[in-house]
């Protein structure tokens, strides 16, 4: 099995139904998935934007939300991708968000960013990104 440490970054894991809700069904599906396709993986999530970019040299996938703050219309996850983007080797980047101004992330993260997810409005933003993974290193 290759190894995969996916860094997952979003302010959300401090409403505690969301918390739970990633911990609880998001991860065993996203670890058993990817083990189906030969990925022994290690998923770590953090709450604030500078935690990802500390941790980002260590990751294979890092995971950003575009707003920290709470209100829906942060932009921290933009720093956030402007520095991992910086990194080499640089990890697969995902921008995973609900936020609907796609002029802007398109604008902001062209040619920074692997994917995006949470745009299609599929349900929830992490049902999309567990699609996002799973297709990558299918």
């Amino acid at each position: 099995m290759k190894p995969l440490h996916i860094l997952v970054g979003d302010d959300s894991f401090l409403e505690p139904y969301v918390g739970m809700a990633w911990r609880d069904e998001y991860v065993p599906t996203i670890i058993e998935q990817l083990k189906v396709l030969g990925y022994d993986t290690t998923i770590q999530s953090v709450k604030k934007p500078e935690d990802v970019v500390a941790n980002a040299p260590e990751a294979d996938v890092v995971v950003t939300d575009l707003d920290y703050t709470g209100h829906a219309r942060g932009t921290e996850g933009y720093d956030v991708v402007d520095a991992v983007s910086q990194l080499n080797p640089k990890p697969l980047l995902i921008l995973c968000t609900s936020s609907d101004d796609q002029q802007e992330i398109k604008a902001r993260t062209d040619g920074k960013i692997d994917y995006q997810a949470g745009h299609l409005n599929k349900g929830h933003k992490f049902d999309e990104l567990v699609e996002v993974l799973i297709n990558h290193y299918k």
